[in-house]
């Protein structure tokens, strides 16, 4: 391929990440890290292949909490933040009265 044509497709591509709107990027990129995630968990898959590996129960539910809670950690920062509630002892539940 001659220069010029490699510089112009190299231009394209860059006009076209100047003019992906914010939804495509997230798509483009989301989709990329969630087959990246996707596989990753796949590999972690590979290790409970007890003829090749020797675990304990108190390993795997470390390695599951950690998961867990990375994952819930992420899924919150999806979530749209609460208002400020206004404070109110109405709102106590029975346990907290005591």
């Amino acid at each position: 391929m001659s220069e010029a044509v490699e510089n112009e497709t190299e231009n394209t591509a860059v006009k076209e990440k100047q003019e992906e709107t914010k939804a495509e990027k997230f798509v483009r990129l989301g989709e990329y890290r969630m087959n990246k995630a996707i596989d990753a968990i796949g590999r972690l898959e590979n290790l409970a292949n007890k003829s090749s590996y020797e675990y304990t129960a108190e390993q795997v539910e470390a390695m599951f909490l950690v998961l867990e809670s990375k994952v819930a950690e992420v899924k919150q920062k999806f979530t749209p933040a609460k208002g400020n509630a206004a404070f109110s002892f109405g709102n106590m539940t029975e346990t907290e009265e005591k």
